[in-house]
């Protein structure tokens, strides 16, 4: 049985944070200090014209059982749970009404922490970060297309170091 109680371990927080109505943190989309254990799951790629469902959790709970949650809540079986992933997304929110920008996400093993995982890191100034419900179908065609450039080009320098070749692009000094 999961019970819940509440803290007032950040009563006083200073009016910055206050000022946003419920003592939110704006870089925590899923998560209110208000209301301890009550994750936000966004899901609109699993059903449309939904802005999010919101269900209990504590630092036990791993990725796979918010996922099975979170169907009971958007009234889909949560025997079809291996077919969904729970996604730790990084983005901005719209301004005036505009919709969330995801700039890049990561997806939660079956059995990672999600609240303890939220715990050891922040997105960098000016992003938030938000637990979004995906098809896993969907989260495979995103990766089959992505292009890690970044890496790609490093392995490509040190490939041509190892075997002596010389890159064709211009050196910038």
């Amino acid at each position: 049985m999961l019970s819940r109680t509440l803290s007032y371990k950040y009563r006083d927080l200073d009016s910055t944070f206050c000022s946003l109505g419920a003592s939110d943190d704006p870089a925590e989309l899923s998560t209110q200090l208000s209301a301890p254990g009550v994750l936000k799951v966004f899901g609109d790629s699993v059903c449309t014209g939904t802005h999010y469902k919101s269900v209990l959790a504590t630092g036990t709970s791993s990725a796979q059982e918010l996922v099975k949650e979170a169907l009971e809540r958007y009234s889909l079986d949560p025997e079809c749970a291996s077919q969904y992933v729970l996604c730790d997304v990084v983005g901005q929110a719209g301004d005036c009404g505009q919709r969330w920008q995801a700039q890049c996400f990561r997806v939660f093993g079956d059995n990672e922490k999600p609240l303890l995982i939220q715990e050891l890191w922040k997105p960098r100034e000016g992003l938030s970060r938000r637990f979004e419900l995906r098809k896993k179908s969907d989260v495979e065609e995103l990766a089959a297309r992505d292009v890690d450039t970044t890496t790609a080009e490093y392995f490509e320098k040190v490939s041509n170091e190892m075997t002596g070749e010389v890159s064709q692009e211009p050196v910038v000094a």
